[in-house]
């Protein structure tokens, strides 16, 4: 007997999901995996059945996304019919970390506390890609077989790339893969990779994600990217500033190949994108009790441009917020401590995704640099570093102190790849950290002590981080640059 997944041009398709099977869905991140879990959720509450969610997000964050579509799980979960377990929080490490596949699964099912129709794990990776390898994989498919339950879990990568072995195992063991994608144009396709039994899929399946409906046929309006405006890649960036200013360091990074011209306001900037003027990229930076107006004038700015549009804050936005951008038009967000090299990435794929034919861009980063360098290469390179204008970077300075074996944790640490440089200097070490912001060489730091602490050295450090050139000469001093 079939079951309904409460996506409506799917379930027509494919006359529902096999009642007790487990169905893989796979995708890039923001490919609305998540709101097809809300919804067969839904879809099960509605037939009267009990739920149940394991996710990565908080309960309360998971219960503010169903409320944006109009799913009612608050009520449910509160009459013990929906039930919302965490991977941080009430749900406990001992099963993330247990080398026992069965004694963590018994756990989990003591948590889920009894019978139940449906089940939902987002991502499903968290569960099953743990240090006891395909052994884990193996017990969460004899564990989502025994349930009785119909499964839907959720990897955060399409099949196409490589999965590890125990996503690999999964897959050939579920009775469906479910492959979703998000279109330049906004809206979302699912294809039906694989399905047991078989049907005949005559091709992929468009989506639209909608405020209050979640996941429903296109409605034919105007797409939200004009057909006949392009993206410029020789345009300004437009910078709109939305309640807290620009840090330095990313307004200077977002400036290194183009013109940045920072708006007044939200009006100033649909002025500047109607009058149809070159515009590379489109920037609302933010703080998260101004998402819901960022969200509007992201709205509005849409039918203007084919400009990458993205929302950036320093601060936690909540997955409710992110939502709401995205299907509002915005090509990407990003929050919490934006990082340098995700920002470029994600600007790199939303620019091609409005390109025709995507672009090969040049390939003018740092050469990677393997072992310690010579203390005078370092303080030649450091000094490159810090004479050019629109060199962003961040240097950790570490006193000498009797911590064996400290140059080689501090270079198993850095992303050679990236342009990252370790050196002895002076009587200590110095560590340049390329396009790294302040937040990410704090990040840095914790991980050398982590190291440390896990080698049994002590895991306090003397060290002192500079920010590029706002510290250059405090950073010539220390390093003879």
């Amino acid at each position: 007997m079939n079951l309904a997944t409460g996506i409506g041009p799917l379930d027509d398709r494919i006359a529902g999901l096999r009642r007790g099977g487990t169905y893989l869905l796979t995708g890039g991140a923001d490919t609305a995996k998540l709101a097809f879990l809300l919804q067969f959720l839904d879809a099960g509450l509605r037939d009267g059945e009990r739920v149940a969610l394991l996710s990565g997000a908080a309960p309360e964050d998971v219960l503010e996304q169903a409320a944006y579509f109009d799913l009612d799980l608050a009520t449910h979960w509160h009459n013990g019919r929906c039930v919302l377990l965490g991977f941080k929080g009430d749900y406990p490490r001992r099963v993330l970390h247990a080398p026992d596949p069965t004694e963590a699964f018994e756990e989990l099912a003591r948590l889920i506390g009894g019978p139940v129709d449906r089940i939902g794990v987002d991502p499903g990776s968290f569960l099953w890609s743990t240090r006891a390898g395909t052994a884990m994989a193996h017990g969460f498919s004899v564990w989502a077989e025994g349930s009785g339950a119909t499964v839907a879990a959720s990897v955060a990568a399409g099949l196409d790339d490589r999965p590890d072995p125990s996503t690999e195992w999964v897959s050939q063991r579920a009775a469906g893969v479910l492959h979703f994608a998000r279109l330049s144009s906004g809206l979302h396709e699912l294809d039906v990779r694989r399905l047991t039994p078989p049907v005949e899929l005559p091709g992929p399946i468009s989506l639209e994600l909608v405020a209050g409906e979640g996941l429903v046929a296109p409605s034919g309006r105007i797409e939200r990217r004009s057909s006949d405006r392009r993206a410029d890649d020789d345009g300004a960036v437009l910078l709109l500033e939305l309640g807290t200013a620009v840090p330095d360091d990313l307004a200077r990074w977002l400036g290194r190949d183009r013109r940045v011209e920072r708006v007044d306001d939200a009006m100033a900037l649909l002025r500047r994108l109607q009058a149809e003027a070159a515009v590379g990229l489109v920037c609302l930076y933010g703080e998260r009790s101004r998402t819901d107006e960022a969200v509007e004038l992201i709205r509005t700015a849409r039918p203007l441009t084919a400009a990458p549009l993205l929302l950036l804050s320093d601060h936690e936005l909540r997955s409710g917020d992110r939502a709401a951008a995205l299907d509002a038009g915005a090509d990407d967000v990003l929050s919490d401590g934006i990082d340098l090299k995700e920002l470029d990435a994600r600007i790199r794929r939303a620019r091609e995704s409005a390109r025709p034919t995507p672009v090969q861009e040049a390939d003018d980063g740092p050469v990677p640099v393997d072992g310690l360098l010579d203390p005078e290469e370092f303080q030649r390179l450091l000094a490159e570093r810090i004479d050019a204008a629109d060199s962003l970077f961040s240097v950790i300075y570490f006193e000498h102190q009797d911590i064996a074996d400290l140059g080689a944790v501090l270079l198993d640490s850095v992303r050679a790849e990236s342009g990252d440089l370790v050196a002895p200097v002076g009587t200590g070490f110095g560590v340049l950290l390329h396009d790294a912001r302040t937040q990410q060489a704090e990040a840095f730091l914790h991980r050398v002590q982590a190291t440390l602490r896990q080698r049994g050295q002590p895991a306090t450090v003397r060290a002192e981080i500079l920010s590029n050139q706002a510290q250059a000469d405090r950073i010539r001093s220390l390093t003879g640059a």
